[in-house]
């Protein structure tokens, strides 16, 4: 009898059933084949280290934090910032493949065209696996932005919903990025793309943006508190509200109004007048156009107190007489539609021929963001303006452009890590030299000043044993460093002397790489007695370590042992793999 092929073929009937189950349970959802992925599959017998290439380093102030370019394929970076950056990340943007069949992504060192039967669910599968694991680096109160076209919009939904919440979808922006519009088969010219917004909390709020020149305009009166426009009183899409149906006595010649004496009837739910207007006055309700009975947008406590301030009797666009009200600018801008068409929002324009100035007027990227695009998508998910910001499908570095203008722009403090691989030397020739264009200047266009260090992804064994934990632990130094965002070298480690320290301005981190170097580093902290922050993570064959060994220690500190506190991570991660 041919052995069967199937991996159910050894489960057992509890088992069988206990799938069979689950399966009823989960009717409703995304239902697709996974596909196994060549880069998962590598972490069962290599674990992913970073290695930093100092030739790439850009200092220009050495106040200001350090931003990371990670060159790598994007699963193993986000491996490696589960240790360094879990839920540290405000902002997530990305722009994955769109899999439009053009072969413009590959799934296992091949292309994925439009006659792969399996591409879906090798997007989906591929897609699954960053996300999970990009869920993990966001702030509880974080943001995460993926942009898409119509080939993979409605699949996105249903995984995004799954991963992060259904509750938790903040919107679904349609931006037209392609004004002219790209001609289909079909008959319809695509002038659109999505952006979905999504969060961990679905209390978390979306921020402001900017009024064009033509908003701001309608705010042309001023008073001593500043600009406003007349609006009328009547509130025009608010739930109705009886309590907000009461009646207003305007003076015929609509010099003045006033709120006549009410009571209210709770059995009838309504206000009973207790007087009658005068011969010069008449009774006005927040009646609309089509005769429907609205609500104003005040209680009567807050007209009576703005009436004469705050309130006015206009002709409305029929001509008729009508309460109008100063409604104010927002200062920090208006809540962003969910349809943004502006000129800057053109791919070809702010995004290609951008990128082709930059360099030297060649076509050296295909198909990048419109820097506006992107700034406004950052603007809306924070107003944080020390916010640190992850793309890790960074492609030509768009997020890093917008990261660093909007600084420039208000004079925040924003990070931006981002990550990709290095296939056709995207990150070496693309994806750096723009990002070193835009911190030294090019053209006409001043310097943003920055900090960058940039990182490959490298790799040791899986840790099969003591000599292993060694390797993870000599080759740790970047991640730790990362982790705590300590780069500055305080002591060097050497032969005789198995530990380094690191710091910033806040905190100092201590590597102790070998047990036998604890008592000299000890000493060493001891003379240069830091009142900084300190952090010590010192080698141990498993999760402890000797508590005596830092018993003369004169400075707080909190000990780590290592690798067990990166391999902690990992092992977590390699579980959500096989879920």
């Amino acid at each position: 009898m041919a052995k069967s092929s199937s991996k159910y073929a050894s489960f057992s009937r509890e088992q069988l059933i206990s799938r069979l189950e689950k399966l009823e349970r989960e009717r409703y959802g995304l239902v697709w084949e996974d596909k196994e992925e060549d880069v998962a599959k590598q972490c069962e017998t290599e674990l992913p280290v970073l290695k930093e290439n100092t030739d790439k380093e850009i200092v220009c102030n050495p106040d200001l934090p350090f931003n990371y370019i990670i060159e790598g394929d994007n699963y193993h970076s986000l491996y490696t910032l589960n240790f360094t950056h879990k839920k540290k990340i405000d902002v997530i943007y990305i722009d994955p493949p769109y899999n439009t069949g053009t072969k413009d992504w590959k799934y296992n060192n091949n292309y994925v065209d439009s006659q792969d039967s399996f591409k879906h669910s090798k997007w989906l599968s591929f897609m699954k696996k960053r996300l999970v694991l990009a869920r993990r680096l966001l702030k509880k109160d974080g943001i995460i932005i993926v942009t898409i076209d119509d080939y993979e919009v409605a699949p996105l939904t249903l995984l995004m919903n799954q991963i992060f919440g259904e509750d938790n979808q903040l919107g679904t922006v349609v931006i037209k990025n392609n004004p002219s519009g790209r001609s289909t088969t079909k008959g319809f010219a695509i002038a659109h793309e999505y952006a979905l917004f999504y969060s961990l909390l679905p209390k978390t709020k979306i921020g402001r943006l900017q009024r064009n020149e033509k908003q701001i305009a309608r705010y042309s009166e001023k008073d001593e508190t500043g600009y406003y426009e007349w609006v009328n009183f009547r509130a025009r899409y608010s739930s109705v509200s009886q309590k907000m149906q009461y009646p207003l006595f305007i003076k015929k010649n609509c010099s003045d109004f006033r709120v006549p004496k009410l009571k209210w009837n709770e059995a009838r739910r309504k206000y009973e007048l207790l007087e009658e207007p005068k011969a010069s006055e008449f009774i006005k309700y927040p009646i609309d156009d089509s005769n429907k009975m609205r609500s104003w947008k005040w209680s009567i406590e807050t007209a009576q107190q703005k009436i004469g301030t705050e309130m006015s009797v206009r002709y409305d666009r029929n001509k008729q007489p009508a309460v109008y009200v100063k409604s104010r600018i927002n200062e920090e801008g208006m809540l962003p539609l969910t349809v943004w068409d502006k000129t800057e929002y053109s791919a070809t324009a702010y995004g290609t021929n951008l990128l082709d100035s930059m360099m030297n007027n060649e076509r050296i990227f295909n198909y990048p963001k419109s820097l506006y695009a992107v700034k406004d998508c950052l603007k809306v998910a924070t107003n944080n303006s020390a916010a640190l910001i992850l793309d890790f499908f960074a492609g030509s570095g768009t997020t890093a452009h917008a990261v660093l203008e909007l600084n420039k722009e208000d004079g925040g403090n924003r990070q931006f890590i981002l990550c990709t691989n290095n296939e056709n030397n995207i990150c070496e020739e693309v994806t750096y030299p723009r990002i070193k264009k835009v911190i030294k200047g090019y053209a006409d266009k001043t310097g943003i000043s920055a900090n960058v260090k940039y990182f490959k992804q490298t790799f040791v064994p899986n840790i099969a044993n003591d000599n292993d934990k060694r390797e993870l632990v000599n080759r740790s130094t970047e991640l730790l460093c990362m982790a705590e965002n300590t780069f500055d070298k305080v002591i060097k480690r050497t032969a005789k002397n198995e530990f380094a320290i690191f710091k910033n301005t806040n905190k100092q981190t201590v590597i102790i790489y070998d047990e036998e170097s604890v008592e000299k580093c000890v000493d060493k902290l001891n003379s240069i007695n830091s009142s900084l922050e300190t952090v010590i993570y010192v080698f141990s064959y498993d999760h402890t370590y000797n508590e005596e060994d830092f018993k003369g220690l004169k400075i707080n500190c909190s000990v780590k042992p290592i690798p067990e506190a990166i391999l902690n991570i990992y092992r977590k991660i390699a579980k959500l793999r096989k879920k």
